[in-house]
């Protein structure tokens, strides 16, 4: 007996955490509820259905008597799914969250509808002199497949049962034989306790999985909350690890601050220096380039006054030398103002469109005597089209002027210098920069938008230049090993001004040369 109450009152349910019963019961209502919306609907679907097969269109040939007993029948069980129904449908529930009091007390007075609303069937069934075992069948196999506490399960089973026995007992039973009035007792009261026993195990089935299904989740939580405390460790460790790091970076910081500090102070030291070789070399420069003009024109000078009565065809020679120094002189002290200008960005560039063919013929002529006196023979041939170009004029004819003289000072006696004026399309002027070994280093200023170049090629049939020359061939003060074949004086300044005057007009300037071969001097402006 003990073993009997243990087994309908101590359920599985105490297995459940009491945290968890009130969820439990939640999940179990919605579940009900969900399954009593099918049953009802399928109950009054199969009522109606009822009615008019069995008492409107009389299939089962029943007397007008019987057929009134079934029709009430029918109507009372209709009108019984159809109200519960509507108290059922007319809170809807969408989640076991939504579970109320009212969910729970409609699965009450549901309980109470199906034990007390079957009665009417088996009544029926019974005066109409119908099988009522069948029906009880069905009807208590329906219930069960609700999930209910056993207690109650039972409770309502067992007065189903009852209540069928009371009305075989009551009512005169099928064919009014006793021994199949004992076999109706008997069928009915397995068919319930099995049922009582298949409702109970499906109960504790549905707590057993919940019970499960809860310890999965504490255990997942309980692996998230490590997984937390994990992660606080980390975040802890690797905030401490960004410290660290933060305080390396700055030390690293620090030692870049000192390093290019170090590099400043080294850079500016090498600059000094370098300013200290350049003063030097224009120490060098003045007392020599100029001490040889001024010795001579002193030189002159004596003589000329100790000659005072000297013929004048010796004079105007004398004078001539004199001239000569003094344009040397002149010409050095300019080139040292070009150089400091350029340098310091004190140059004004007055930059217009102008036709460089006229520029470079007129460059030309002024250089034919000076060719002449050498035997030298410069050609060229100016061309039909016009050569306009987006430059300074005057910085022009200082380059051209520089690039003429050095090709009649470094070209042997006899020999030619050729000149030629053309236009380049930008992808030409870029790939002869480019494919040249002997270009130089080109201005880093921004190339303006032009529709190409006007290419000045001058070309020397000199001795060249060596390819281990060639990397300082634009720079300042610089001694070559090539000299002027007639003697002539040179700064060692005229092609740094150039390259810096091209650059400074958005051109460029190189050298193409091999040793034996003479050399060509290129230089490209912006076309207008």
């Amino acid at each position: 007996m003990i073993a009997l109450r243990s087994f309908f009152t101590r359920t599985s349910v105490e297995a459940i955490p009491e945290r968890y019963r009130t969820e439990f019961w939640q999940e179990m209502t919605f579940a009900n509820v969900r399954r009593v919306r099918s049953l009802l609907i399928f109950a009054a679907v199969a009522c109606a259905l009822l009615v008019y097969v069995v008492n409107v269109r009389n299939v089962l040939n029943l007397s007008e008597d019987d057929n009134r007993i079934v029709l009430w029948m029918h109507l009372f069980l209709l009108g019984l799914s159809s109200a519960f129904a509507v108290v059922v449908f007319v809170r809807p529930l969408h989640s076991p969250q939504d579970v109320a009091l009212y969910h729970k007390r409609v699965m009450q007075f549901f309980t109470v509808g199906v034990i007390v609303g079957p009665q009417a069937l088996i009544y029926a069934i019974i005066v109409t002199k119908g099988h009522p075992i069948f029906f009880f069948a069905a009807v208590i196999i329906w219930y069960s497949s609700l999930r209910i506490e056993p207690r109650v399960s039972a409770m309502a089973l067992l007065l189903l049962l009852a209540g069928l026995w009371a009305q075989l007992i009551i009512f005169s039973p099928p064919f009014g034989d006793a021994q199949f009035r004992s076999a109706a007792y008997l069928t009915s009261a397995g068919i319930t306790v099995a049922l009582i026993l298949s409702s109970t195990f499906l109960f504790r089935s549905a707590v057993e999985n919940f019970r499960q299904r809860k310890a999965v989740e504490e255990e997942r939580n309980r692996v998230a909350e490590l997984n937390t405390e994990l992660s606080a460790a980390y975040l802890e460790a690797d905030t401490l690890n960004q410290e660290l790091q933060y305080r390396q970076e700055i030390l690293e910081h620090q030692a870049t601050e000192i390093e290019i500090i170090n590099t400043q102070l080294q850079e500016q030291n090498e600059m000094l220096m370098r300013l200290d070789s350049e003063k030097n070399e224009l120490l060098g420069i003045v007392s020599h380039d100029l001490k040889n003009p001024i010795s001579a024109v002193l030189g002159l000078a004596e003589m000329l006054q100790s000659d005072a009565d000297a013929g004048t065809e010796h004079a105007s020679a004398i004078t001539e030398q004199i001239v000569l120094a003094a344009n040397q002189m002149l010409s050095l002290v300019k080139n040292l103002l070009d150089v400091n200008r350029l340098e310091e960005g004190a140059m004004t560039f007055t930059m217009e469109q102008f036709d460089l063919s006229p520029l470079v013929a007129t460059t030309v002529r002024q250089y034919l005597p000076m060719a002449a006196a050498k035997q030298i023979t410069i050609h060229y041939a100016p061309e039909v089209v016009s050569n306009f170009v987006f430059a300074d004029k005057q910085s022009v004819m200082q380059i051209l002027d520089n690039l003429l003289s050095n090709a009649v000072k470094y070209s042997p006696y006899g020999k030619n210098v050729f000149v030629r004026v053309h236009q380049s399309s930008l992808d030409i002027s870029q790939s002869s920069n480019q494919n040249s070994p002997h270009s130089t280093d080109q201005s880093t200023n921004d190339q303006p938008s032009t529709n190409g170049y006007v290419r000045v090629e001058v070309r020397d049939e000199g001795e060249g230049i060596a390819k281990e020359e060639q990397g300082k061939l634009f720079g300042k003060f610089v001694r070559l090993s090539s000299r002027p074949t007639g003697g002539e004086h040179s700064t060692g300044l005229g092609l740094s001004i150039v390259k810096k005057m091209v650059e400074v007009m958005n051109g460029r300037v190189w050298c193409e040369s091999e040793l034996g071969k003479g050399a060509t001097f290129i230089v490209e402006l912006p076309r207008a």
